[in-house]
């Protein structure tokens, strides 16, 4: 007897003998009534279904012709030993539910001190890069002064130079020559 869903998705298959047939037909249709079930590989027909179904409903069922022998109750010793190692069996299992949880607690712990560290890491590095930033900054600020310093000394210079060969030649210099000389300083005119 093989027994499906009503999709055709195999649940179980079973070898019974044909006196139990019967019984364990009532048994799967009362279990799961819209089950496929397959004797001796041919579905059982559909007027087969709704007789057991109708006998099930009336409680006129043929009961299974499976006898069960009484099993005679365990010893006492027996009992105990089944009862320790059952215990012994608990307790296992729960040391190691709980051990399972403090290896997980440990390494989420081991976890949260690398990510952190990973973090500092990373803000000192942006730190020190932010550092070398400001001072090269600073250094190029300070190459762009020490640029314009010598642009103002050679314009200051070449002015003193014509401002000299003027002088011999009986001019003096105005104040307009002298606003002339610092506007063209400022803007970097020769």
């Amino acid at each position: 007897m093989v027994v499906t869903t009503a999709r055709g998705d195999f649940i179980t298959d079973l070898d019974i003998e044909e006196r139990q047939i019967v019984g364990a037909l009532c048994a799967w249709l009362g279990l799961l009534p819209d089950a496929g079930i397959y004797i001796d590989g041919e579905l059982v027909p559909d007027e087969v279904r709704v007789a057991i179904r109708f006998a099930l409903a009336s409680e006129t069922a043929p009961s299974p012709a499976v006898q069960v022998a009484p099993v005679p109750p365990p010893e006492p010793e027996k009992l105990r030993d089944y009862t320790e190692t059952l215990q012994r069996a608990f307790d296992d299992l729960r040391q190691g539910h709980v051990q399972t949880l403090r290896d997980m607690q440990d390494c989420a712990r081991r976890f949260s001190e690398m990510w952190l560290e990973r973090e500092r890491q990373f803000a000192d590095e942006a730190a020190r890069q932010r550092e070398l930033t400001g001072k090269s900054l600073a250094d190029v600020d300070l190459l762009g002064r020490s640029v314009k310093a010598v642009q103002l000394e050679d314009v200051i210079a070449l002015s003193t130079a014509r401002s000299g060969a003027r002088a011999g030649s009986g001019d003096r210099i105005t104040v307009m020559d002298f606003i002339g000389g610092l506007f063209k300083t400022f803007t970097g005119e020769n």
